[in-house]
């Protein structure tokens, strides 16, 4: 499995989206939590023999502004996509765009003509045990 961490950038994605989310169900699980090492032993047991729990990052440059990111995850992934919806309900679209703005602003490691993100994972490498 490759599953973003809660501390990289996709965690903190979700912590900016949180006030503008839907309110999930009571057993719902926020997805970063996949990117725990914890949480991943915790889930699978004694189940799963691990080869490879490592961390790594993956480079993003597509991007020259900073804040197109933003805008590349509103049109296209579900979760800001839901959020900034529910935003629109309640009139707060142009608070969820800042708040969305102000994460690319801080997130980028690149410059303001040639952006670039460092997105965290961690790779989980197990094979099924007989217990």
């Amino acid at each position: 499995m490759l599953n973003w961490t809660p501390e990289g950038m996709i965690g903190a994605l979700f912590r900016t989206m949180g006030p503008f989310a839907p309110s999930p169900s009571p057993d719902a699980q926020p997805a970063p939590l996949w990117g725990s090492e914890d949480h991943v032993r915790e889930m699978f047991g004694e189940r799963v023999e691990w080869r490879a729990l490592e961390r790594d990052e993956l480079e993003i440059t597509a991007f020259e502004n900073p804040r197109d990111y933003g805008e590349h995850f509103k049109a296209r992934y579900g979760p800001t996509i839901a959020a900034r919806a529910n935003a629109a309900k309640t009139g707060r679209e142009s608070e969820f765009d800042d708040a969305l703005d102000q994460f690319c602003d801080e997130w980028n490691r690149g410059t303001a003509d040639k952006a670039c993100f460092e997105k965290e994972y961690l790779l989980a490498v197990g094979a099924r045990t007989d217990r």
